[in-house]
């Protein structure tokens, strides 16, 4: 397959910017795609480095920089307003021209969206199939959709009113893991209980702090925002600024158990797949990505009430490490993910044939959606 990844308008597609969930699966898409043998070209800001067969530049470094530029442990501006809005039009235009100069016919290669702004715009006018792989917000404006969980591809049908008429081409493909951008050290836990995001209201931080008061433990808060609100009167809460790829790493790792007690419907919950994937157990809310994402009971607890949560705090260390990162591997790895891509990328090509009825006589499995529980 020839496929186009679309990297994030705000940020180069470096490890350093894979902080951002938008950046990382442009990164992780590049490199899952170009190993399974496909024709993989990126289309981004200059200096970015994906693992790709070709990367071209459709916004120049010092335009991107006076804009949006920074390091990837602050937090990020995704203005389209102003003179974002004359860049947003300057990276569609090159994205537009980019593709035609690669491409000789319509329908014959695929576009993987990764946010909006440019992306979208380019999009009405390409000729290409393209996909918004990978929705985890509210405003969606692709044809072909890929939601991060079921829980968020029902929300996205309540809110438009969905209930009758087919949508064969919504499917749920969740985010990939690489295990390659984390630590698994069993043996190197610490006693601390760890809150990495948004220090927001929404995001459960208050929540986080008071579990770890009341069951006596030291948590870290990680994330941008406003920390001295959340601080006062908790000495045994400590902040740091959000963090790089390689502190993050050792920070998920070494922790005792991960909390993210969202107060929203979390549309997937990255970070509870990052830490599990270190080896680290979740305590989280029972809603949203969580409840597909968690394993109640093997990788971590879901919970509804304060006294709920406390008792998985006090209980966390009967959740083993090797079961958390092998639920993450088993059915979250990028190896597993790039099969349910291309699934999903074949069903959308064959829109250019026999669409909907197209016969596939070489199938010998259908496996896309099957996923290994823990026992």
């Amino acid at each position: 397959m020839k496929l186009f990844i679309l990297g994030v308008p705000f940020t180069q597609t470096t490890i350093e910017f894979t902080t951002c969930p938008f950046t990382m699966k442009a990164w992780n898409w590049c490199r899952m795609f170009r190993e399974r043998g496909h024709e993989v070209i990126h289309l981004g800001v200059e200096g970015s480095d994906p693992d790709c067969c070709e990367h071209v530049s459709v916004v120049d470094r010092d335009y991107w920089r006076r804009l949006y530029g920074h390091p990837g442990t602050k937090p990020y501006n995704t203005r389209l307003d102003g003179e974002f809005e004359q860049y947003h039009a300057h990276y569609a235009a090159n994205v537009i021209n980019a593709i035609r100069e690669r491409v000789d016919k319509p329908y014959e290669a695929i576009v993987c969206a990764t946010w909006a702004g440019g992306q979208e715009i380019a999009a009405k006018t390409l000729d290409q199939f393209v996909i918004e792989a990978g929705i985890g917000y509210r405003h969606t404006w692709a044809k072909y959709r890929v939601f991060q969980s079921y829980a968020w591809i029902h929300f996205h049908f309540g809110l438009e009113g969905r209930i009758e008429g087919n949508r064969w081409y919504d499917v749920v493909i969740p985010n990939a893991i690489d295990p390659q951008m984390f630590d698994y050290q069993p043996d190197a836990k610490q006693d601390y209980f760890l809150f990495m995001g948004r220090l927001n209201d929404d995001k459960g931080v208050a929540v986080a702090i008071d579990i770890a008061k009341r069951v006596g433990r030291k948590i870290l808060i990680v994330g941008p925002g406003e920390p001295e609100r959340f601080l006062a009167g908790n000495p045994h809460a400590e902040y740091l600024p959000p963090v790089g790829v390689e502190q993050r790493r050792k920070l998920m790792s070494e922790a005792a158990a991960f909390l993210c007690p969202t107060q929203y419907i979390e549309p997937f919950g990255n970070v509870a797949l990052e830490a599990q994937i270190s080896g680290t157990p979740v305590i989280c809310t029972d809603w949203g990505g969580f409840s597909e994402n968690v394993q109640h009971g093997f990788t971590g607890y879901r919970c509804r009430t304060m006294e709920q949560f406390v008792w998985a705090a006090n209980n966390i260390d009967h959740i083993r490490p090797e079961v958390c990162r092998e639920w993450v591997l088993n059915n979250y790895s990028m190896n597993r993910i790039r099969l349910m891509f291309e699934e999903y990328f074949q069903s959308v090509l064959d829109l250019g044939r026999g669409g909907w009825y197209e016969e596939r006589p070489e199938r010998n499995n259908l496996d896309w959606l099957q996923r290994s529980y823990p026992v």
